[in-house]
């Protein structure tokens, strides 16, 4: 390292015994290089001067305690200003992130404290707290199975499948028309003015489908589950009325889906006209597909859909299923952010500051070479330095000094770390304290393995 020697005052004009070595024979012996000769050289004479005008014996001519201060000043400030970078850029980001991690694992617990979160189900329209929809649950399961032991299934829900097509089907049933219109009717859907009445006559087709046929479906199927349900609990008088509003949805549905229907196939074999028969058997099928298999299957899929307690009880159940896994996830991140924050804790005390303090120290201890070179020029001397104890600085704190034990030369300044230290320990106590915290956080009161057996 290049360094700037601070030379001592002349005192003295008398001529002083040469060094032990020339440069060129230092250099080529390996003693020394040429800086750490011109730094030697700046106070070899100022040492011996001051040792031989004092009397003191030769084999006593030590470096006086200014000489290791001003020789070594250079490197104690180039290791004060690594030190300052190096805790900035490794050690305080370290401390940042614990810091982060801590008010994440904050946020976190108090997430968990909402849970599990009010819930509703469609089929009441009720909201329930967390642990009244458990409760809830609880309740209703303990009618479906008590039905089930006397002999009643409809509780029992409809496939996932059909409940599946059920939805879609208005969707599906509409598509089918247009296809329908288009391929075989020659409907210019996309293009109007070319056929207004043929378009109209789509468009009012459709519409009916998607609105009026799906609401004739829909209150038909409600109007079967329910006479279903209040056959079972032994109410015959709702069972019966029930069982004559759906007669009436069906009989206007049924009506009209037979006449499109109908009406669809004859106007499309006439569109054909002499066309093949397979032609005119996928017309039909398809005709048939969508006015009507895809409304008798939306109907299926909600009247043979269990009852309403079965559909409140598994609404609920993967509502508190979601909750539940939210739950865990949380926990799971905040688990995850403590264990890091703990590794980044350990690193900071068995990696990042050893490194930092043993870096710095080599770079202080760059000194003792030029000064060792010194003693080597004045000759005479012992190859033990003595240190006394009044020669370096005591640093503060649980930090030991850090210095290059040249007598008289100055510590580094540990400050700045023990400052980390302190600020470390207090992350320590934070850090329990969120362990703690998590620790004490109420669990979820839905346990998946709580649910009864699927009732699909």
């Amino acid at each position: 390292m290049a360094t700037q020697a601070i030379p001592l005052p002349d005192n003295g004009h008398e001529s002083i015994r040469g060094p032990q070595y020339t440069r060129r024979e230092a250099v080529r012996a390996g003693l020394c290089t040429k800086e750490e000769y011109r730094i030697a050289s700046t106070y070899y004479e100022y040492v011996v001067r001051h040792h031989r005008d004092a009397g003191v014996p030769r084999s006593e001519w030590e470096p006086q305690p200014v000489v290791g201060r001003q020789l070594s000043a250079p490197y104690v400030r180039d290791g004060q200003g690594l030190l300052a970078t190096r805790l900035k850029n490794q050690a305080d980001p370290a401390l940042d992130a614990i810091d982060r991690l801590c008010d994440d694992v904050e946020t976190t617990i108090d997430d968990l404290g909402r849970h599990p979160r009010d819930l509703s189900t469609p089929e009441t329209n009720k909201v329930y707290g967390g642990h009244d929809a458990v409760d809830r649950v609880e309740e209703l399961t303990d009618c479906v199975e008590a039905d089930r032991a006397g002999g009643h299934r409809h509780h029992d829900r409809a496939p996932a499948w059909l409940r599946t097509i059920s939805r879609v089907a208005p969707w599906a049933e509409a598509l089918g028309f247009l296809a329908f219109l288009t391929y075989y009717l020659n409907v210019p859907i996309v293009s109007p003015w070319r056929d207004w009445m043929g378009w109209t006559f789509a468009l009012i087709l459709v519409v009916y489908v998607m609105l009026g046929q799906t609401w004739l479906v829909d209150h038909a199927a409600r109007a079967h589950n329910h006479a279903r349900e209040a056959q079972a609990d032994g109410q015959k008088h709702h069972a019966e009325t029930s069982r004559r509003h759906r007669l009436g949805y069906l009989l206007v549905t049924a009506t009209i889906a037979l006449g499109i229907t109908a009406a669809l196939i004859e106007r499309g074999l006439d569109a054909l006209g002499h066309a093949q028969t397979a032609v005119a058997v996928v017309m039909i099928m398809l005709a048939v597909t969508t006015g009507l298999l895809m409304p008798t299957l939306a109907f299926l899929g909600k009247a043979l859909d269990g009852s309403k307690v079965s559909r409140e009880r598994d609404a609920l159940t993967d509502d508190l299923d979601e909750d539940r896994e939210q739950y865990d996830e949380l926990v799971e991140q905040a688990e995850s952010d403590l264990a890091i924050a703990r590794r980044l804790e350990r690193e900071q005390v068995e990696k990042i500051m050893p490194a930092i303090l043993g870096d710095v120290q080599k770079v202080v201890d760059e000194a003792s070479a030029p000064y060792n070179f010194l003693r080597l020029q004045i000759g005479g001397l012992s190859s033990h330095v003595a240190v006394p104890s009044s020669a370096v600085e005591v640093a503060t704190g649980s930090r030991p000094p850090l210095s290059n034990r040249i007598p008289g030369a100055e510590a580094v300044n540990l400050q700045p770390v023990i400052d980390r230290d302190r600020r470390l320990e207090a992350l320590r106590v934070r850090l329990a304290d969120v362990t703690l915290r998590l620790r004490q956080v109420r669990p979820h009161p839905w346990d998946h393995s709580a649910a009864t057996s699927s009732l699909y």
